[in-house]
């Protein structure tokens, strides 16, 4: 099935799932002894992010599920270095 994220529509959202995937591993990476500030940076990134998801009518049109999955596979594989060597 193909997904319900276009990458140049959705490079908006795209980057939002980046910039949660970037934060919690920072997070797991901590080592400091109070990551409450850290944490509270993490769930901001990550209500901005559904608040963009909901707005954007993908969980409305293809439920939340679908939609979350689908964009963090997108992140993902944007985030990905290109197999072939050559940048677009």
């Amino acid at each position: 099935m193909a997904s319900v994220i276009d990458p140049e529509r959705h490079a908006d959202l795209i980057e939002l799932q980046q910039h949660v995937h970037e934060l919690f591993k920072e997070l797991e990476a901590y080592t400091g002894d109070d990551a409450e500030g850290m944490r509270e940076r993490v769930r901001q990134a990550v209500t901005e992010k559904e608040a963009a998801l909901y707005a954007s009518g993908l969980v409305e049109e293809h439920g939340y599920f679908l939609a979350s999955q689908d964009l963090k596979k997108a992140a993902r594989t944007a985030a990905a270095p290109d197999p072939s060597g050559t940048a677009d």
